[in-house]
């Protein structure tokens, strides 16, 4: 079997530049905002009282006991 055309190795080329540049202008993922939360109760001695949380677990916490701070 013969090898590439110079058009078929410069649309590859194309190709693959175009892919490069699709993924370089994808933003990377970003983690999200955390919020901080602490609770006065100490369920046990050396307990923790301050948590980073995921704003979609804030309600749960809440529902322990646990405040958002400002």
């Amino acid at each position: 079997m013969a090898g590439l055309t110079k058009e078929q190795r410069a649309e590859r080329a194309a190709e693959k530049l175009a892919t490069a540049q699709v993924d370089t202008n994808t933003p990377a993922p970003q983690a999200p905002q955390l919020v901080v939360m602490v609770t006065d109760f100490i369920a046990f001695p050396g307990a923790p009282t301050t948590a980073n949380v995921h704003p979609d677990e804030v309600e749960n916490w809440k529902a322990h006991g646990w405040k958002e701070t400002e």
